[in-house]
This record gives C-alpha cells, sequence and structure tokens, in this order.
C-alpha cells in the first residue's frame, strides 16, 4: 500500500515552538514504511523545545539504525514494540543525566508511529494524540487510538523526561486502504471538535499533499481564531 502524507508545525501565538515532529518515508522489500511522530514540551518546565527535539532526533534516529534492520530481517511486531520501548527508555535516562547535572526537570509528550503496509505499532506517553478516520457502514468514522495520560484533562501523569519512568502505552493495529491517520499535539486539538477535525480530514477530499496541506492550515487556523495559543502541530497519512 502507498501512503500521501503532510506534516502541519507552527509556532501560534508562542515565541518558541516546543512541538517537534518526525516524518519518514522508505521502501523495503518494495513496500512503504512510514515513520512519523510530533511530541510537545512540557510547558512551564525548563527547555520545551530541548525535550521535544531530543527524544524526536533520538527516535527518528532508532528507526533508521534499528527499525530498519529489524524490518528487513522481518522481525516480529512486538519485537519491534519491545525495541521502541528500550529506546524510549534510553532518552528518558538521557534526559534525567542532562537535568540532573542543571539541577531542573524538563519532559516531553510522545506520539509515534512505525507503520508498514496495513499493520501499524504506536508508542505513546503524556497528552499528544492520534486519530483514526476511516469509512464504515454509517458514514466516516472517526476514533482515537491514545488515552491521554492526564488528571483532569490538565496534569500530565507520563511523559518522557526527567521524571520517574512509566512505561509508555505500546499498541498494535491494521488501517484500511483510504484511512486517514492523524497524529497531533495538544494545541490542534484543544478548541476544535472531533467531529470537525473529522469532517476536515475526510478521505474523499485528501487526494494530494497540497489539498492535505490546505486542510490541515485551515483546522489550525479555526483553533487559532478560538484563542488557542499553544503551538500547533500534526501529522496526517492516508493510505491508498
Amino acid at each position: 500500500m502507498h501512503f500521501l502524507s503532510e506534516v502541519y508545525w507552527d509556532k501560534g501565538a508562542g515565541d518558541v515552538n516546543q512541538d517537534s515532529v518526525s516524518l519518514q518515508e522508505v521502501g523495503i522489500c518494495r513496500e512503504k514504511v512510514v515513520f512519523a511522530l510530533v511530541c510537545d514540551g512540557i510547558g512551564g518546565l525548563a527547555q520545551g523545545e530541548t525535550a521535544s527535539g531530543f527524544v524526536a532526533e533520538r527516535m527518528t534516529e532508532w528507526f533508521y539504525t534499528e527499525g530498519i534492520p529489524m524490518l528487513r530481517k522481518k522481525r516480529g511486531r512486538k519485537k519491534l514494540g519491545r525495541a521502541g520501548l528500550r529506546a524510549l527508555y534510553g532518552c528518558n535516562g538521557e534526559m534525567n543525566a542532562y537535568a540532573g547535572r542543571r539541577g531542573m526537570k524538563f519532559g516531553t509528550t510522545v506520539t509515534m508511529l512505525l507503520l508498514q503496509g496495513k499493520q501499524y505499532i504506536l508508542w505513546h506517553s503524556g497528552d499528544t494524540r492520534m486519530y483514526r478516520i476511516f469509512a464504515g457502514l454509517r458514514g466516516v468514522g472517526m476514533k482515537r487510538l491514545t488515552t491521554d495520560h492526564t488528571v483532569d484533562n490538565r496534569t500530565l501523569v507520563r511523559c518522557i523526561g526527567s521524571f520517574p519512568w512509566k512505561e509508555p502505552d505500546v499498541r498494535f493495529g491494521r488501517i484500511e486502504r483510504k484511512d486517514v491517520l492523524l497524529l497531533c499535539s495538544d494545541g490542534f486539538r484543544n478548541r476544535i471538535t472531533e467531529e470537525k477535525i473529522k469532517e476536515a480530514l475526510h478521505p474523499s477530499f485528501l487526494v494530494s499533499r497540497e489539498q492535505m496541506e490546505m486542510r490541515l492550515r485551515e483546522l489550525a487556523g479555526y483553533v487559532k481564531r478560538h484563542g488557542e495559543t499553544d503551538n500547533i502541530s500534526a501529522v496526517v497519512l492516508k493510505g491508498c
């Protein structure tokens, strides 16, 4: 299966963008493999952009140095899932050491996807999200594939960074042709309904990368007009 994909990354009203994104596409054994990631540095702590950028860079490096070789050797999804967890645990340790030397705390959320054909692995910690938009028997449906690790929808209780380690969620699933996957930061979806996201990213509308970019820009403009001041980031993929 082939994919269309696009990234949106906007600092919003802030001076610094504490979100980081990654989108990588490679061919393995005549099949497209996609690696996508959205990280959101924790507001109110030091160097949010450093935290999110570090995890985005390290996990992208992991994809090329360990993930791709494992895929070429046809390692199972569970082994890949554990390998991704080990890499995130390593990020957590390095960030602990960095923060400890400077007498501070910092951290980041992460929602990370590895997609090969119709099969995906999803790693998740924090309140960034992933959605699947799909054609159902009653029209187009939308399902959130992540659970926010928060208390009262505000306080994070799990992340990657200089905090006690709490293992990220790892989930396995599959998509069908024309399904749309959206990874996004909380700034992208805080001031908008899931119904409006579903309408804007309807699979039949996303026929090109230019169309994807336009729809993401429209959604970002909507949340800005409705008072969003946080950074706004998203990665969208469509099977085709």
